[in-house]
Formats: C-alpha cells, structure tokens, sequence
C-alpha cells in the first residue's frame, strides 16, 4: 500500500525530534576538514554536529555546495539535526556540471549512508535536489540492494526533482529508478518552477515503486532560491524558515509506510545514469562591471601577452595547474566553448601558476591537446590582482575590458547557461 499527500499550507506546526544540546557539542560549528573513503574517492564532509533524534546527509545539485546549503545546515544544526553536507564533485575531481553525475561512482551513495550510520548510530534522512536526483536514487537503490531489511535508512527528501529523461516526447518520460524507487519520499517543490508541471507524474510514478509519497508546493518561489544571487524578497523570506519545511518532512517521513525490501528491475532494465544537460548552470555574475586588472604574461611560443592587446573581445581569464583534477577535467570544453565562439569574438587565456614551461608543454600535448593560448606565471604574480582563491579560478571579461562574470572552481564550459552568458556579452558590442 503507498501514500501520496500533497500539502499546500501556508505555515507548518513542525514539532519533530528532541532538540537538546549537550554543554560540549559545538553549536554553530562544522568540522570542514572531514573526508570520508567513499566510491573509490575521498568525499569532503562538512559536518554540523548536534544530539537530536535524526541525522541529516544533504547531497548537493550540479552546481555544488553553496553557502546557502552551509546557511540551512547551520540553522537545522540549532533545531537539533545534524547535517553531514557532503561535496562528491570535488572528492571525485569532477566540475559542478550536470554532466558530472554520469562519471560519478554510485558505490559513493550507499558508502556515505554507512559510514554516516556506523560514526551515529542514529536514523538516517538523505536529501538531494535537481539533477543530482536520477544518481542519487540509483545509489540509493544499490544501497537497498546490499542492506536488505534494514532500517537505518528513514527515508529521502527531493527538492525540485529533475526526474525525466529530458527525451523530446509528447509527454515527458520518466527515469526508469523512479519506479524502482520504494523509500519513503517527501517533497519540495517550488512553484515558479519547470519542474512543477512534472510533479504529479514524478509522484505517480514513485507511487506505483511502492513509496509513500509527500509533497509540499512552496508558492512564490523559484529553484535553487535558498543560494539565489538574485533571490526577490519572497524567496529570501522562504529562505529564513526552508529548514522549518525540512525538518517538517523528516518527521512526517518517519510517519509514512516503509518497504525495507528493494523494488526488482524487470530483465533488461537499464539504470545506467544519463543526466540530461541543465540549461540553469551559470557563471557569478559580478554585481558592478569593474575594469579588469593588468595581466601580462609570456606565452608557450615566447611571446608576450597582454591583456589590453585583446580590447574588443570577450576574454575568458582561466588560472590552472596542471597536478589540479578539475583544472584538467573542464579543458576541454573550454577548447569546445572558444572553437563554437571564436568567430564571434570569443579568447580564452588560460594562466598556470607554478609550474615551470617544460612540466606545461609536456602536459598541454600528452594530456589535453589544447591549442587556446596558455600563459606563463611561474612566481604566480597574477594573485596579488586577480584574487585566484581556488583552482581553478575563472574571469570573463567584456569588450570594454571589465570584469562581469566569476567562477571559483570547474564548471561544464559547454552547459546551455553559460553560453548564453557569453553569447550575451558577445551580442552587447557588435
């Protein structure tokens, strides 16, 4: 027998787990250091530790750990729920892309819950959003697989499910996990969504796996509004009590009917992870065009490069090594990105820092056969300017010479958004 509910309230009673703190437990604290073996790769962990009833573990979307996740765990910390935030892109040295999620081992999912259930000892709720969802239900189900019966697992929380295969269809079809999804499931859905217009197929489906299945509409809000650079006054209301409706669907998860034993795949099924491409993967957008800083800087060939010699045209500034994964992973669909735009205007200089020419060039044609120009900073002059607080470090820079986007950390060069971002650019001087 399944359950489906969908509540529309206004404002939610929400009185759940024991909160209780003990006089030693750090409150406001996380320990940011933590890594976890997990999928063959060691998974950074922030974990917000507290004593109450249940224990949180929050998979982020394609576009990674943000501080607004660190702002929800934080406030869910206070409520008495620990929360394990856990940042598989970099632990798997792979960019915050969607297409990411189709290299990552499943084995990272169940790893995670075990290692979360063995270190607490207490019921465990996972939470995932957008198109993280079609992997992480896959991992779950091959955590059911290898933990039949068991009860530690409470259930699964999804915000905005990005749940259909993204094939052009008369009606959008679903992934085949969702009907080998039987957890409990609660979820959150904003209304000014895409994704709205899925919702009730995504819970028939769930319904037919054998899940009991939730659902909250949030009204008046987009996706991803709780880390929004550009939230509107509702969304960032809807952000100050999001973990109230989180910590609500925990508890009416540990209320719904619970199927220990996994769904069976029908002969043939096949459950290999294929994310469709977002279109909503986005650089930062600066809030002030500022002019950029001086970058001048010899080449692979010897010759000098400067900056100011490229006025007219949109620059992509990228800061790389080559001993950094994701560095690496994301070069080629840079050379993809400046092969589609360069008739258009388009540069990419990519800036090493550290490394000697050798290292470089031995690296550039063994490795990633690019041919966009690489730039030579082996004292890294170019961090007292360009502030390359991670690597990588990415600026694009418009016609005019400012500075309008920013990127700490790998992306998908090739994703729908930002190449809408840099057609824009290209569009505004032409």
């Amino acid at each position: 027998m399944t359950t489906s509910l969908l509540l529309t309230l206004s404002s939610l009673a929400i009185t759940p787990f024991a909160t209780a703190q003990d006089a030693d437990t750090p409150t406001g604290a996380v320990e940011s250091a933590t890594t976890i073996a997990a999928g063959d790769g060691d998974i950074p962990v922030e974990r917000y530790r507290a004593d109450g009833d249940a224990v949180l573990l929050w998979f982020p979307s394609e576009h990674g750990v943000q501080d607004g996740h660190r702002d929800q765990a934080l406030a869910l910390q206070a409520a008495g729920i620990e929360v394990w935030l856990v940042d598989p892109f970099t632990g798997h040295f792979l960019p915050e892309a969607a297409s990411s999620f189709n290299e990552m081992p499943l084995a990272t999912v169940p790893d995670l819950i075990e290692a979360a259930h063995d270190d607490t000892d207490r019921p465990l709720f996972v939470f995932g959003h957008d198109r993280a969802m079609p992997w992480l239900l896959t991992g779950l189900y091959q955590w059911q697989q290898a933990h039949p019966e068991a009860g530690h697992l409470a259930g699964l929380l999804m915000a905005s499910p990005y749940l259909h295969t993204g094939a052009d269809t008369d009606a959008a079809e679903l992934q085949a996990i969702v009907e080998l999804t039987n957890l409990p499931v609660y979820i959150l859905q904003p209304a000014l969504s895409p994704q709205r217009q899925h919702l009730g197929r995504i819970q028939a489906g769930l319904s037919a796996g054998g899940s009991s299945v939730g659902a909250r509409l949030l009204p008046e809000i987009r996706d991803r509004f709780f880390f929004r650079p550009d939230a509107t006054p509702e969304e960032r209301l809807a952000s100050e009590t999001f973990h109230r409706e989180i910590v609500f669907g925990m508890d009416l998860l540990t209320r719904l009917p619970h199927q220990r034993v996994p769904a069976v795949a029908a002969a043939g099924t096949d459950l290999t992870v294929r994310t469709p491409s977002g279109s909503d993967a986005q650089l930062s957008t600066l809030d002030e065009p500022v002019d950029a800083p001086p970058l001048e800087h010899p080449d692979l060939a010897g010759d000098l490069q400067r900056l100011e010699d490229y006025h007219g045209e949109v620059i992509l500034v990228n800061f790389w090594a080559s001993w950094c994964p994701p560095c690496v992973h994301e070069m080629p669909s840079m050379q993809r990105l400046e092969d589609e735009l360069r008739e258009d205007g388009f540069r990419i200089l990519a800036v090493n820092l550290g490394e000697d020419e050798d290292t470089i060039q031995r690296f550039i044609e063994d490795e990633v056969q690019t041919d966009f120009a690489i730039l030579l900073d082996p004292e890294q002059d170019s961090l007292d300017d360009w502030r390359a607080m991670a690597f990588p470090t990415s600026y694009v820079i418009d016609r005019q010479g400012r500075l309008r986007y920013y990127l700490f950390g790998a992306i998908e060069w090739m994703e729908t958004g930002v190449i809408e971002q840099i057609r824009e650019l290209l569009d505004e001087g032409a």
